[in-house]
């Protein structure tokens, strides 16, 4: 006889039957109304409004998807919607009024900056992805996208979508004669959206204005003036400084091109110096004077950081006769002697305190109880 089959083991723990019309829970969030106003919804109701988010919040979204990596697609763009209000909803939970757009403040501030797709190619760049690849790169090179027109927008967007339009891999099979068989050469993606949003962003730079460089350059224009004082160049416009700061920010130039585009001018003006300007390669007219720059703060007491080549003890410390140079430099001992002997001296403390020690000596030697 078969063996019978043990009972079922009664149920653990104590049957709880839902009361009758209970429902689950709702979630809510924090979102902002038409009039800037926080608004309680419902977070299927928030999660559900993707589709009526307008472009420049779409931008926003897709701006992520570019900083980690992901082609911003509508599927990529739900799933970061719907992330996002996750979030919000835990802030709400916590008792914070935090929208989802301020959850995905929080998340950008927190993620590096990726200026490129880096592992897929975007070959369709619609007015969203388009706008969202030139704030990234804006961002990362310091260019406010306010300064641009409407205008100047959709000219972007068009452009980099034709270019993206006609790169691409190709792939080309060929039979070799010798061997018969089938040789395939691939020719990699050529498109760089990076390197055409930055030279696009470049070119709308405003050399007039310097207010509305990008950062990246302003600080490429303290080094492109650092070089200028260092040679004495001081008559080129400021328009043609700005340039060379965008030059060097956007790559075009370099510091040591830029050295060597000016230091012609430099030997010719400070021609006893040519031969130690050829000799240090990259090394300016200053930095060679900086012995007489140092006695020049210390016996006339200035700041050296405002001493430059136009300074007329150091010019005519380094070129006597001007451009001639046929006269000589002096020595460093006679050219402090100089110094000390000049009109500007007198002001001087320590002159200030000569003078009143030479007084109380030959006070002391008359008789006076001094």
């Amino acid at each position: 006889m078969a063996p019978v089959a043990p009972p079922p083991a009664a149920p653990s723990g104590k049957i709880v039957i839902p009361a009758k019309g209970s429902a689950t829970p709702k979630t809510y969030v924090w979102m902002t109304d038409a009039k800037g106003h926080l608004v309680k919804v419902l977070a299927s109701t928030a999660k559900s409004s993707f589709a009526t988010l307008s472009e420049a919040q779409q931008t926003a979204l897709a701006q992520q998807l570019i900083a980690t990596n992901v082609t911003p697609t509508l599927t990529s763009l739900k799933s970061l919607w719907n992330k996002v209000v996750d979030g919000a909803i835990a802030e709400f939970k916590s008792g914070k009024q935090s929208t989802p757009w301020d959850v995905l403040k929080v998340v950008a501030k927190n993620t590096p900056i990726n200026t490129g797709i880096i592992s897929t190619y975007i070959k369709d760049y619609d007015p969203v992805t388009a706008n969202a690849y030139l704030n990234n790169i804006a961002l990362s090179i310091g260019f406010d996208v306010n300064n641009l027109t409407p205008e100047e927008k959709t000219d972007f967007a068009a452009k980099i979508k034709e270019a993206a339009g006609t790169s691409g891999k190709t792939t080309t099979k060929v039979i070799n004669p010798k061997t018969g068989a089938t040789e395939t050469t691939v020719v990699p993606e050529t498109f760089d959206p990076k390197l055409f949003t930055e030279n696009w962003l470049w070119s709308k730079v405003n050399l007039t204005d310097v207010t509305k460089m990008p950062a990246k350059a302003i600080t490429a224009l303290s080094s492109v003036r650092q070089v200028l004082r260092g040679y004495g160049i001081d008559h080129l416009s400021p328009v043609e400084v700005n340039k060379l700061g965008v030059d060097l920010a956007s790559g075009k130039t370099s510091i040591a091109a830029i050295q060597e585009q000016f230091l012609p001018e430099a030997i010719k003006n400070y021609p006893l110096l040519a031969d130690r300007l050829k000799a240090n390669p990259g090394t300016s007219v200053m930095q060679l004077a900086s012995t007489a720059v140092g006695n020049i703060a210390k016996w006339l007491e200035i700041d050296p950081d405002t001493i430059d080549l136009t300074n007329p003890y150091l010019d005519k410390y380094l070129r006597p006769d001007g451009i001639a140079g046929k006269a000589p430099m002096p020595s460093m001992s006679d050219f402090i002697n100089t110094l000390k002997l000049s009109p500007d001296a007198e002001k001087t403390s320590w002159a200030n305190e000569a003078a009143r020690s030479a007084a109380t000596g030959l006070a002391r030697a008359m008789g006076f109880g001094v």
